[in-house]
Order: C-alpha cells, then structure tokens, then sequence
C-alpha cells in the first residue's frame, strides 16, 4: 500500500509541475495584457503581477486536484511604489478599473452568460469614463451587460437604458424601474449631464451627441 501511495504521489507531483509551468506561462501573458487594460483606462505606469507563493520551509503542500500553487495578484499603480498584494492597495476608483480590466481581457473567453457592473464609475469622470463605456461595449459583444451607473457616457452606451426611481407612496418606500423610450432617454442623459430637472437645449443636444456617438460606436464595433 506504502508503495502504491508513492508512486501515485510521485505521478501527482509531477502533473502538479507540468501544471504550474503552464500557469506560469499564461500569467505573464495575463501581466502583459492587464498592464495593457489598464493603460486604456489612465493607469499608464501600473505594474501588474502574478505571485507565486512558496510554501514555508515547515510547511508541506497537501495535494488538491488545483494544484500545488498559490496565487496572489500584487500591483504598483504609481512610480516608486514596491508591489503590493492587491486587495490591499488600491482605491475604490482604482478597483473598479482593475475588475473592468479583467473582465474585458478574459470577455471572449469567460463562460458567464450576464456580467454585472455595479457603480464601475466610481472615482472615474471625463475621458476615463469613455473609454469604460466602450470596453463595457466590447465585453457586450460576448455577455449581456447589466450595468448601474451615473454617468451619462456609460448609459449612453447602453442598448436598453432604465431609470432606477425610490419613493414613498402611503407610508412605504417603494422602489420603480421604468424603460426609457428614445425622447425621455435622451431627457435622462442630459440630467445625468448635470443640467437641471428640465434641460436645456444644450444639455438635450450634447445628450442626443452622445447617444449618436455610441450607436456609432456600437455599429462598427459589433459589424452592423
């Protein structure tokens, strides 16, 4: 029995590092293409990193049908900042690009039919915001999209936009979802501009830009 348990072990550890160079291998492309991402979304001088952990010298590694390794993703989003593990290092703005950066690298390959965004703009205005809503339109070449927002370039963006209403009615908050057609889209976009409760004509027509902009956008990107 002692026998047979060594040469099945002997067999799993050699799979486990035929494994590990694999991964090894995919993690410095995966580097290179999140460094990449992350540069279309402002965060021109990030490192990006795939850690390998080694165990300790005590320690020994229980076989697992994933392998022998332990990964964790470290980053340096400024100049002269040493790498860091990366749940313990970036802002809220910078998290939300870094989870849309991986979504859109890995978007013709993930298996999961809906993607969920849920306040991606937060900490992000101006041209980042684009760029945002156009990966947010790649990745929607492959998934449905869903996706909760304030700024007016990422709904622009959207297929089917739906305005979110909270109010009180006989004592109860009660929570609406209400499709926008085409005119009250256009209405909602140039609220969400910045303009005032009825907006102005130049706040309409900068939304109707916009929304022109994107089915552009969405025409090319998606062939038709």
């Amino acid at each position: 029995a002692e026998a047979a348990f060594k040469e099945r072990l002997g067999e799993y550890r050699a799979a486990a590092r035929e494994l590990t160079l694999s991964r090894q291998a995919l993690a410095k492309r995966l580097e290179s293409i999140m460094e990449a991402q992350l540069a279309e979304l402002s965060m021109e001088k990030t490192q990006f990193r795939c850690v390998f952990q080694e165990p300790a010298q005590d320690q020994k590694r229980v076989p697992s049908e994933t392998g022998d390794d332990h990964v964790e993703f470290f980053i340096a989003p400024n100049v002269g900042e040493p790498l860091k593990p990366l749940s313990k290092t970036v802002s809220g703005g910078e998290l939300s690009r870094i989870m849309l950066a991986f979504k859109a690298a890995a978007a013709d390959h993930a298996m999961i039919p809906t993607m969920i965004f849920d306040e991606i703009d937060t900490g992000i205005s101006g041209h980042v915001a684009g760029v945002v809503a156009e990966k947010m339109d790649d990745i929607a070449r492959y998934h449905q999209v869903i996706c909760v927002t304030h700024l007016a370039q990422i709904a622009s963006m959207a297929d089917v936009q739906y305005r979110v209403e909270k109010g009180v009615t006989d004592g109860r908050t009660l929570t609406t979802v209400t499709e926008l057609d085409p005119e009250r889209r256009v209405e909602e976009i140039a609220r969400m501009v910045g303009a005032d409760r009825e907006p102005h004509e130049s706040a309409l027509a900068h939304a109707r830009s916009l929304l022109s902009a994107a089915r552009d956008r969405k025409r090319e990107n998606r062939g038709g």
